[in-house]
């Protein structure tokens, strides 16, 4: 009887962490990478390409040392990958 009343709690228990994890995945839509997000980017491509080109100017005006440190990511990301491609190539 103690074992079937624990089984039946860790029943509802599971069933309320599903409900719950539903609701969280609900929320998470909201602040993930939309239909909406693309939209925007499609709408407005020339003010976000200008926003860009603004903040590279600035920053390299500003700071240069920060502009070499993303170019180097940059260079070692790209390097990275046509590694892989070549190891799944010859692979």
């Amino acid at each position: 009887m103690e074992q079937t009343d624990e089984t039946t709690e860790l029943k509802q228990k599971i069933e309320k962490m599903e409900k719950y994890i539903a609701e969280l995945e609900e929320n998470l839509k909201k602040y993930t990478n939309s239909n909406r997000h693309l939209k925007y980017y499609e709408n407005n491509k020339e003010l976000v390409k200008e926003r860009t080109k603004n903040y590279a100017e600035k920053l390299k005006a500003e700071n240069p040392e920060k502009l070499k440190e993303y170019r180097r990511k940059y260079y070692l990301k790209k390097k990275e990958k046509q590694q892989q491609e070549q190891t799944v190539e010859s692979g």
